[in-house]
């Protein structure tokens, strides 16, 4: 399942006079790494762990290389990577001499399959996403905590501030004392700290 939220239209696209309108927009549930891709695609494929790793990296490599060499490049069905480019604005191009322009990025154009692939069920986040502290209590807490890690293996602390609606510091708390629990175990520190589900602990998974 997929949540959305409604966002204003940003002040430097309404025209004079227009009233507010909103646009929707999704609410992620959060960032799927590539370690998780690649224990997910070893177990789809029954591929050795090293040797899927290994191909993802020379594929990245190559799909740099031949854009820096100035082709538009098709990767399976999801779609074309091409190279950007930038420089100052000029009058004339004869003022502008090649060492100024530079690449920038790179474009993505999603192909018709991948963007079928690519579709699913969507619902309004308010109930979930934009609740107050003071709303949830702490087993509700620990049902949003851990339907997510039951589900994608981990949870940040970002993640569990929009999922809950609690402050930071409130969050990191919350996680904190989970973990303290063994409902959850911390790993990593600073930007890099995540939380996994405590695997010797199966009495707390919310009921079905």
């Amino acid at each position: 399942m997929a949540y959305y939220d409604f966002k204003k239209k940003p002040a430097l696209t309404t025209k004079e006079g227009e009233k507010d309108v909103l646009y929707p927009s999704i609410v992620f549930n959060g960032t799927i790494n590539t370690k998780q891709l690649l224990k997910q695609l070893v177990a789809r494929t029954g591929y050795k762990p090293g040797v899927v790793e290994g191909t993802l990296m020379e594929l990245v490599d190559l799909v740099g290389e031949y854009i820096g060499q100035g082709y538009r490049v098709e990767v399976g069905e999801f779609g074309y990577f091409s190279g950007k480019i930038k420089s100052r604005l000029v009058k004339d191009k004869k003022d502008l001499r090649s060492p100024s322009i530079q690449f920038n990025g790179v474009n993505f154009l999603a192909s018709k399959t991948f963007k079928k692939k690519a579709t699913g069920k969507l619902e309004r986040a308010q109930k979930l996403f934009f609740q107050v502290s003071s709303q949830l209590d702490d087993e509700k807490l620990k049902r949003i905590l851990l339907e997510h890690v039951n589900r994608y293996g981990f949870i940040t602390r970002t993640t569990y501030t929009e999922l809950t609606g609690r402050l930071k510091n409130k969050a990191l708390e919350d996680l904190k004392r989970f973990a303290k629990e063994g409902i959850i175990c911390k790993m990593g520190r600073g930007n890099q700290m995540l939380f996994v589900k405590n695997q010797e602990d199966s009495q707390t998974e919310p009921d079905r």
